[in-house]
């Protein structure tokens, strides 16, 4: 979808926080094959201090794919993914904005499908809501808890990344309404009741475990009763 998208001449940057000629290596050849160390400094300071919008919209295929291969030592996948909103990609053509759904829901896929993944599930959740990403879909996938990686991945979540009725990671913008929609996922009920429809149709010792260390760990944070 974003093949066409021109190659720019040059990367402008800030003067004061990119020297002349840094852009060189990220134009020398296609763009899928930058390597990773080379995107890394800019994909921290894109549409901030190094290049606007239609740089951007050039590097963004080798951007999501590093990004969801944990490829950047830094930034992380949450700072990577926050440039799309910053570049309002909602309001790019139609066809851009599905590709890039896609590509983002595929991703989430993906991670629920293995665990361990690099980047977690906690990561990309946020990296998701970063974007703008609608995450109802996500947490719908979730709640299925069809295989052994999707409830590893909540006991990680549950475990690491909740903490009484707050989500630890940094990167969650606490005013943003994908922030009150997943707490609300996680500690208003619709989690503890996936759990409680996988434990009816799962018999297996170490299984019924994880699923018990996540229950737990959801009751903490449930509001207290009437």
């Amino acid at each position: 979808m974003f093949g066409a998208v021109a190659r720019p001449a040059a990367v402008p940057g800030c003067p004061h926080c990119v020297e002349p000629g840094a852009g060189a290596c990220l134009l020398s050849g296609p763009v899928a094959a930058i390597e990773a160390a080379s995107l890394a400094r800019y994909a921290a300071k894109a549409l901030t201090t190094w290049g606007g919008v239609p740089e951007f919209r050039y590097f963004l295929p080798r951007l999501l794919e590093c990004a969801a291969a944990d490829a950047f030592s830094y930034p992380d996948p949450e700072i990577v993914l926050g440039k799309l909103a910053v570049a309002g990609w909602q309001g790019w053509p139609a066809a851009e904005r599905e590709a890039i759904t896609g590509f983002l829901y595929a991703w989430w896929r993906e991670t629920l499908g293995r665990h361990p993944s690099r980047p977690s599930a906690g990561t990309v959740l946020c990296a998701l809501a970063a974007a703008g990403l609608d995450l109802a879909p996500c947490l719908d996938l979730w709640a299925g808890l069809e295989d052994d990686a999707a409830i590893e991945h909540l006991r990680d979540f549950v475990t690491d990344g909740l903490s009484g009725r707050r989500l630890t990671n940094a990167f969650w913008d606490r005013g943003a309404p994908a922030y009150a929609q997943v707490l609300a996922w996680l500690t208003e009920g619709p989690a503890a009741r996936a759990v409680e429809a996988a434990f009816t149709r799962e018999s297996r010792e170490h299984v019924l475990g994880l699923l018990a260390d996540v229950h737990t760990e959801i009751r903490h944070a449930l509001p207290p009763r009437p």
